[in-house]
């Protein structure tokens, strides 16, 4: 459903403005996991390219992508794989990873197996295009959480620690995330502060804290703690570059604020 809104449908559109971003391959780094935002390309995008561009070393052959989003409806609650054999890009399908989907399934005990939630959902699908340019041998397992909730943070945790750990170093871990949504553009901006903070520090607690009570509205905030309380990035370090904030007016005149963060 992104294709077309929020960036081009056309395959050569596509390869033109992915071309566009000069992914710099592995700038000397080679990330373990990434943040990257779901904006419209032309806002987001170039935050979403350096993202990817940090994850493109030689040192490592990425062979899987968990790439995690939010569930903007609100009404829905719980943790949700594909069934589908592969998702639609414009420049090629990517093959979904039935049998690391499955695993996780069975060390979880809320995931679905269940393509509804991902039909109409966009978190994930403006990023498949950046993983079949960047990775195009890759398969993907796309996970959905539906509205935060405490035992879908730590199910979600737990599910990883115990089956990607062992794989790891052919994993790649991509949250979809913008740091916040409000507006007053100053308040949006605060917000979008504090998560930084807490993104940058790996401070799971605080982070939890601040998503369960209302006090930081990060879309995909609730996955970046999954993703730090699994302990897999407790050996990484954090690379944010603070001058690549980006804000964009949203619906209803809310100002959105983006950025990306890798993890090496």
């Amino acid at each position: 459903m992104g294709a077309g809104l929020f960036y081009p449908e056309d395959k050569e559109d596509v390869l033109d403005y992915l071309k566009s971003f000069g992914f710099e391959e592995g700038k000397g780094r080679c990330a373990q996991a990434i943040i990257a935002p779901h904006g419209a390309w032309e806002y987001s995008g170039t935050l979403a390219a350096e993202a990817f561009s940090s994850a493109m070393g030689r040192s490592r052959k990425i062979r899987h992508v968990i790439l995690m989003g939010p569930i903007h409806d609100k009404r829905e609650n719980g943790l949700f794989l594909s069934n589908s054999h592969s998702f639609y890009t414009p420049i090629g399908n990517i093959p979904v990873d039935r049998e690391i989907s499955e695993e996780l399934k069975y060390n979880s005990d809320y995931f679905e197996i269940n393509d509804i939630p991902h039909l109409a959902e966009h978190s994930i699908e403006i990023l498949l295009p950046f993983i079949k340019y960047c990775f195009p041998d890759a398969s993907i397992i796309p996970i959905l959480m539906g509205q935060p909730k405490a035992q879908y943070i730590y199910d979600l945790a737990q599910a990883l620690k115990t089956v990607v750990t062992s794989i790891l170093y052919e994993i790649l871990i991509v949250v979809s995330c913008n740091l916040s949504c409000d507006a007053n553009r100053n308040t949006a901006l605060l917000l979008a502060e504090e998560c930084i903070r807490l993104f940058t520090e790996k401070n799971a607690p605080a982070l939890t804290s601040a998503i369960l009570n209302g006090k930081l509205n990060a879309c995909g905030g609730a996955l970046v703690v999954s993703l730090f309380e699994s302990g897999l990035l407790d050996r990484t370090q954090t690379c944010y570059v603070a001058d690549d904030l980006i804000s964009a007016v949203g619906s209803e005149n809310n100002t959105v604020y983006y950025s990306e963060f890798s993890y090496i």
